[in-house]
């Protein structure tokens, strides 16, 4: 019997997202494991170093481990690197309950606007959000290619997909045509409630909506949907709930890479960052922070080292050594 489940699946060592073709490939084998597994995804949101599903399923894990498998098979292949990828801890939650459910659909659709990547919810480019009920906001219809030929030109060889998949013009697998849009939308019922939902503030109300189902589970917040994650704190999340705090913040992590990996590693005669030592790395990462002006852990991530190998004066405080 499937179930509603929210996923949660972190790097936080690494980025896993560096540049718009590793965002492709990911929303690409994401489409592949859900087919493979048997299951439907509702809503998801890829972060450069995490990401959110909301699924029906009857094996979330089985769902989870073949997508970080692929993952890391492709991420591994691109780049030159090895090893695992993500952590090894997938957080995974049961969800019961109408409003349950719907609070944590909104949660995972607004991820982006919770860590400061856009102004609103709508804005972030790598989430089912702007695929719910799309034509009632006046969204056109994309332009898809059905032609499995092409379709495949973007995959791993010899996968299987359904003929049902189509992708945009740029190769990403169209989540009109492997998620269960509909389903998602039947949570909120109009667009009007769905545009609500999106742009409201996170109160108290959230909790007191969800006393109304008849379900003992407690109530999906902010910090339960982020239980694991530990990038962003809560209060800056909804901090960033009021928008205009990502036009004004520092660099996100793709931003970073893409001086890394297009302007920076050519010095270093270089393809990629996983080809140089740590004392090399940490060269970049002291280069990245004094000239594009982030903080430690995000240069840490984004030249894949650990933090604690960087000059003392540069870790965060409960990092350094007294």
């Amino acid at each position: 019997m499937k179930d509603l489940f929210h996923v949660c699946m972190t790097a936080h060592k690494e980025v896993m997202i560096r540049n718009f073709d590793d965002a492709r490939d990911f929303t690409n084998l994401m489409a592949l494991a859900a087919f493979r597994n048997d299951t439907s995804i509702l809503a998801d949101s890829v972060m450069s170093n995490h990401v959110h599903f909301i699924i029906l399923s009857e094996s979330p894990k089985k769902f989870s481990l073949s997508l970080r498998y692929s993952l890391t098979k492709h991420f591994n292949y691109i780049y030159g690197r090895t090893g695992r990828l993500f952590d090894k801890r997938v957080f995974i939650r049961k969800l019961e309950g109408t409003k349950h459910i719907q609070m944590a659909i909104n949660y995972c659709l607004r991820n982006g606007l919770h860590h400061g990547q856009s102004e609103t919810a709508f804005a972030y480019p790598f989430s089912t959000c702007n695929f719910i009920f799309s034509r009632a906001r006046g969204i056109k219809d994309p332009n898809l290619s059905y032609n499995r030929a092409e379709i495949q030109s973007y995959l791993p060889k010899n996968a299987d997909f359904p003929d049902n998949f189509a992708i945009d013009n740029q190769g990403v697998i169209s989540r009109n045509t492997f998620q269960e849009i509909r389903l998602a939308e039947s949570w909120y019922g109009t667009p009007t409630n769905y545009i609500y939902n999106m742009n409201r503030r996170t109160t108290e109300d959230w909790i007191k909506e969800q006393e109304k189902d008849d379900v003992t589970a407690d109530p999906i917040t902010l910090k339960i949907i982020e239980k694991g994650v530990q990038f962003d704190s809560e209060s800056d999340m909804l901090k960033n709930e009021m928008g205009g705090r990502a036009s004004v913040v520092n660099m996100n992590d793709m931003e970073v890479c893409s001086v890394v990996d297009k302007d920076i590693l050519g010095r270093y005669k270089s393809k990629s960052i996983y080809q140089l030592n740590d004392k090399r790395r940490c060269q970049i990462a002291l280069e990245l922070i004094h000239d594009c002006h982030i903080n430690a852990i995000q240069a840490a991530r984004c030249v894949a080292i650990p933090v604690s190998i960087l000059p003392d004066e540069y870790r965060p405080r409960k990092l350094r050594a007294y």
